[in-house]
């Protein structure tokens, strides 16, 4: 093919320099790169509102920085707002200078999900306030909020007991303009300040945030101040060029820029295209387990003291250990799960040893491929725990039968496929098998709504009462549990699979607290076997035989663990013992049994 060649004009262009976009026409462009340490100092006040969404990548640097100027009494009242919290919650609690969490998650989450005893504690004393939402609405508060909205629909949270927060509900009830039914209304949201780390940006501020965006970035115009953001990597403008299109971050909106390296650890900061000089990393699953396993104040007391109070990031990146961080910048490769293939041991599957776990996985799988099988299903929503490795077993057992279906995750990964080695469902492992990356407004706003008829869901749950709702967010005392996620706003809109052991503490007759609404909850499943939903309630559908003598010692072991007066499905079947290939797939996900056991 012969070049392309542009004639001589023969004259010259008026105005030249007025054309340009190359480093001579950016170079003037003022640099906003400063030291973390002074921007939070001039930026973050007592009494703020502070964001810290969650993103592919998120910005802990400038959070334990935070952190650190709390400890030191300089910041006092602090507001947190996050979708999704994990154990740095027990740090934000012990600074002292964080007075109330805006969430609709909070918990421990490595290695499995359990209920953060710090800040159990700090709620039962008085000294922390939870105000709590969905997901989906807290983003859409958010989002009003860029938006200089006023208010947005909350349909999600009917019929649920979100939100909860301290005085009145902050939810209002109006007429709809444009018709004749009522609506639920929630304020817009406005952080102070937000606090956003991405791979790479340039000297001017404007910061590449690569998908999938769950939280999303509507806080970068919502946020009153504006954006405190930190980047692995800073080039000049007219470099960044290249990448605009994975620009969410503009310099217009960002009141200080920090070069912080690993600035996101110890969640993973994905980088999916080739960026000069700027390299990924997975999540470091070692410091989650140290951070989840903090139980008082005096073990978050020393672990502030040794990995937040010391200011130098070399000190910081020094304990980590050159060994751990380029292990940690490998699994941001793709095939990178083969590199705990070389170390894994072979487990035989032995079908004569299944855990509870295990038995509950496949439980659900199984009710998810007879629901998918019978609605159509053509998208699967995955919860977290073993619901996600439910869906997952599911999908590839359908897809033995000749049956595809997509499994979405509510950060906006939809269509992966699940890799070994790695049960988690943020697994950032997954993103490369995904066929579209996108948000999660996208999904829970947009996709499910849209695909009633075609998606379903697999979800866990907290406690679950004879009309199938769910409590997440409550013990039985009456105490904070580990919010709702996306689980109100996901049973709110597709038929879903519960998956919940057949234990008398699991289920009530009635919840004291709904987290999700139990109208669209089409399967109970449980290792003794499935309650399906009838016109009277839930009925006995299936069992496994090598679990229950027969369909009568099946339904008095439902009835003993639910206290329900559950009926014998007339059609109710018999359910195959866990296969070899069965377990042979969940012990590959999860060789350690951080779910399965």
């Amino acid at each position: 093919m012969e070049p392309i060649t542009f004639p001589d004009v023969g004259r010259a262009l008026r105005a030249p320099d007025g054309f340009r976009y190359d480093a001579v026409a950016t170079a003037s462009a003022p640099s906003r790169v400063r030291a973390l340490e002074e921007i939070v100092r001039a930026t973050v006040e007592s009494g703020d509102q502070i964001h810290f969404p969650w993103l592919s990548t998120r910005a802990y640097a400038a959070l334990f920085e935070v952190v650190r100027q709390a400890r030191s009494g300089r910041l006092r009242g602090l507001t947190v707002i996050s979708a999704s919290l994990r154990a740095e919650v027990g740090l934000l609690v012990a600074s002292g200078g964080v007075d109330k969490l805006v969430t609709s998650f909070a918990a421990t989450t490595y290695p499995a999900v359990r209920p953060n005893t710090i800040l159990a504690q700090a709620i039962r004393d008085g000294s922390l306030e939870v105000e709590e939402w969905s997901i989906l609405a807290l983003i859409q508060r958010v989002l009003a909020g860029a938006l200089g909205w006023p208010f947005v629909p909350a349909a999600t949270m009917d019929g649920t007991d979100l939100p909860v927060a301290a005085g009145a509900r902050p939810v209002r009830t109006v007429l709809d303009p444009f018709g004749e039914a009522e609506c639920t209304v929630m304020p817009a949201l406005h952080p102070d300040v937000a606090l956003i780390h991405c791979p790479v940006a340039d000297w001017h501020g404007n910061g590449v945030v690569f998908p999938p965006f769950a939280e999303d970035l509507h806080t970068v115009y919502a946020a009153r101040k504006g954006v405190i953001l930190t980047a692995d990597h800073i080039v000049a403008p007219d470099e960044l060029r290249r990448w605009a299109g994975h620009v969410r971050v503009p310099a217009a909106r960002v009141v200080g820029l920090a070069q912080v390296s690993f600035g996101a650890h110890p969640s993973a900061s994905p980088v999916p295209v080739r960026v000069d000089g700027a390299a990924g990393y997975g999540e470091d699953y070692r410091f989650l387990a140290e951070l989840g396993r903090l139980r008082t104040l005096e073990e978050a007391e020393s672990f502030s003291r040794r990995w937040i109070d010391p200011p130098a990031r070399a000190s910081y990146l020094g304990r980590l250990g050159r060994e751990r961080i380029e292990h940690l910048v490998a699994m941001d490769l793709d095939e990178s799960w083969r590199i705990d293939e070389l170390d894994a041991e072979p487990i035989p599957a032995d079908v004569d040893s299944v855990t509870l776990g295990e038995r509950l996985a496949i439980s659900g799988a199984r009710a998810m491929q007879t629901l998918a099988r019978r609605s159509g299903a053509r998208t699967v929503v995955a919860g977290a725990g073993l619901s996600h490795l439910a869906a997952a077993l599911g999908r590839t057992t359908l897809l033995d039968d000749g049956y595809v279906v997509d499994l979405v995750f509510e950060s906006g990964v939809v269509g992966y496929i699940p890799r070994p080695h790695d049960a988690t469902l943020s697994n950032t492992r997954n993103l490369p098998t995904a066929r579209h990356l996108g948000s999660t407004l996208e999904v829970l706003g947009m996709l499910l709504p849209a695909t009633p008829d075609s998606t379903i869901a697999v979800l866990s749950a907290g406690v679950l009462d004879s009309h199938g709702s769910a409590n997440s967010n409550r013990t039985p005392s009456g105490h904070f549990l580990v919010g709702s996620g996306g689980s109100t706003d996901i049973a709110s809109r597709v038929p879903t699979v519960a998956v919940v052991a057949a234990d008398p503490r699991k289920f009530v007759d009635t919840a004291e607290f709904v987290s999700y609404h139990g109208a669209k909850v089409a399967v109970i499943a449980t290792d003794v076997g499935h309650l399906s939903r009838s016109d009277d309630g839930y009925v006995l559908s299936a069992w496994f035989k090598d679990v229950a003598a027969g369909a009568d010692d099946a339904l008095a072991r439902i009835r003993a663990a639910t206290g329900w007066d559950v009926r014998l499905a007339p059609d109710a079947e018999q359910l195959a013992a866990p296969s070899a290939a069965e377990l042979d797939y969940l012990r590959a996900i999860d060789p350690e049994g951080n779910l399965i056991g």
